[in-house]
């Protein structure tokens, strides 16, 4: 388990360099001036039995957000921050899978809340966690 763990951390490093590297040619064009810093934000996030959970919180500065299933269980996520379940939610990740949502790929990056949930009938275990890394600016 660890060994996974530690694979997935070395690869969500290597996506997060390439975004970075990939924000600082862009840096000049949106506006962000010599004083303005990449921030990141990595949380753990454990299932609450058959609770929603919070991934992140509405952030205008956003860059980028990359979630990981790390459970044995279906991860469903909802763009909204207040409300998801079986039937409303916007992306669903296997486990092992990592969703990256970034500029490059969605053209436009969704700045609001996020919420998380497990799929009880895919085999979500008590144990079951996601890694949710944010890409932001600060200054």
């Amino acid at each position: 388990m660890w060994n996974s763990l530690i694979l997935s951390l070395c690869e969500l490093t290597q996506k997060m360099d390439a975004l970075l590297n990939q924000l600082k040619v862009n840096a000049p064009s949106i506006g962000i001036g010599p004083a303005g810093r990449i921030g990141t934000s990595i949380s753990p996030v454990l299932k609450q039995g058959a609770q929603p959970v919070k991934l992140v919180n509405g952030n205008p500065m956003r860059l980028g957000v990359i979630i990981q299933n790390n459970s044995d269980g279906e991860f469903m996520i909802a763009l909204d921050e207040n409300r998801i379940d079986e039937r409303y939610y916007t992306f669903r990740l296997k486990p092992g899978e990592t969703l990256h949502m970034d500029e490059r790929q969605f053209k436009e990056l969704y700045k609001g809340g996020m919420m998380g949930l497990w799929d009880e009938t895919s085999g979500a275990l008590e144990t079951s966690k996601a890694l949710v890394t944010e890409i932001f600016w600060t200054t």
